[in-house]
């Protein structure tokens, strides 16, 4: 004989009132603002440019005079932007309808400028901005030189193998960030790379060509880039990983100024900025730990002349030059690390290493108690 039961036991019911989803927390207005602060200036510490504010927080960080003229800053953006539409000599009128719009760029500058209060004009100018356009005719004419700067992006691998290391590239030049950014956009836009991120660990059997073809557009942008990295064996020294990390960090950024300076390669004054891969170890009390420490190197060493203005975490989501470094990190640490049967990945740490010139060499360095390989 067949059970019946009550329909109600075959029907959901309705949730209780209790038990609906809490509610997203609504931002105020100031949180708002702090948030997409925050974001800029990740975007900005990435080099990524793939939208508006970034590209105009670009300009206004590298070239201080257009802070304080609209006409300057949409000059200089449409320069390094769209230089293919915007030439010295005049812009063609049919360009006109192609150029980033005018009120598009002071709309993104009045919001970085009035809200996150970044990159703040001189403050006579913020009183009186239109009549001071006027006055500033002759100072757009002469195209203020950049700041000159250093922008270093790092990475960091190994940390639960024989060696942990930090690796990092150095872009000697503010205008070379977007140069060498654009360069490698623009090979992956057209490359069996163009959907996805460029990390060591993600390449397969059938990716040894293509990244042939993507250390070649590094070298064709080699002049103002230098490669360096850092490493110790865990086992050999005393401290706990995220101490020796930061050690490595630190040994790096000092050394590789010292380098950079010595060779002549970079002349003071000069600023620097250092852009870590979010997806480290370092938190944010190690971080501001490691900016205090380094602004504090370079202000002795240097005599003021060396500063270090930001040390910021970024995404390397689409930030091709976090990528660079992940991909020197993971070619040195598959060559100091990898025990096993070599194959495929061996072959491409191997072309990493000889197409970028990287040096295996070891030595000691004061303040690491474990010999160290480094490439400076």
């Amino acid at each position: 004989m067949s059970t019946t039961y009550p329909i109600e036991d075959s029907i959901p019911l309705p949730p209780e009132e209790d038990a609906e989803k809490p509610k997203k927390k609504q931002l105020t207005k100031d949180e708002k603002i702090e948030k997409e602060k925050k974001e800029l200036l990740s975007s900005v510490a990435a080099a990524d440019f793939s939208s508006l504010k970034p590209r105009v927080a670009y300009v206004l960080n590298l070239y201080p005079h257009t802070r304080n003229s609209d006409i300057s800053l949409s000059l200089k953006y449409w320069e390094i932007f769209q230089p293919d539409l915007y030439k010295d000599t005049g812009i063609l009128p049919k360009n006109l309808f192609k150029l980033e719009r005018l009120h598009y760029i002071v709309r993104a500058r009045a919001k970085i400028q009035n809200e996150y209060e970044l990159f703040l004009a001189d403050s006579e100018i913020k009183k009186s901005r239109r009549r001071n356009e006027e006055k500033m005719e002759g100072a757009v004419i002469e195209d203020a030189p950049p700041r000159k700067k250093v922008h270093i992006f790092s990475d960091e691998t190994g940390k639960t193998h024989r060696y942990v290391m930090v690796a990092s590239v150095w872009v000697l030049t503010g205008r070379a960030v977007f140069t060498t950014t654009k360069a490698i956009n623009d090979w992956k836009a057209k490359s069996l790379w163009k959907n996805r991120e460029v990390h060591f660990t993600k390449f397969g059997k059938s990716d040894y060509e293509t990244l042939k073809s993507y250390l070649a557009v590094i070298l064709e942008n080699r002049e103002y880039l230098g490669f360096k990295y850092i490493a110790v064996e865990r086992a050999k020294t005393n401290r706990p990983i995220e101490e020796t990390i930061l050690k490595l960090h630190e040994h790096m950024l000092i050394r590789g100024a010292v380098h950079e300076i010595d060779n002549g390669r970079i002349d003071l004054p000069r600023e620097m900025e250092v852009t870590v891969d979010e997806e480290q170890s370092l938190d944010s009390f190690v971080i501001s730990d490691l900016r205090d420490r380094i602004g504090e190197n370079y202000t002795n060493k240097f005599n003021g002349k060396l500063q270090l203005v930001s040390l910021e975490t970024a995404s390397s989501k689409n930030s091709p030059l976090i990528q660079l470094s992940d991909v020197i990190a993971g070619a040195i640490g598959r060559i100091l690390n990898h025990e096993g049967e070599r194959n495929f990945k061996d072959d491409m740490a191997d072309l990493v290493v000889q197409m970028l010139d990287l040096k295996l060499d070891q030595g000691n360095i004061d303040g690491l108690d474990s010999a160290a390989r480094f490439n400076v």
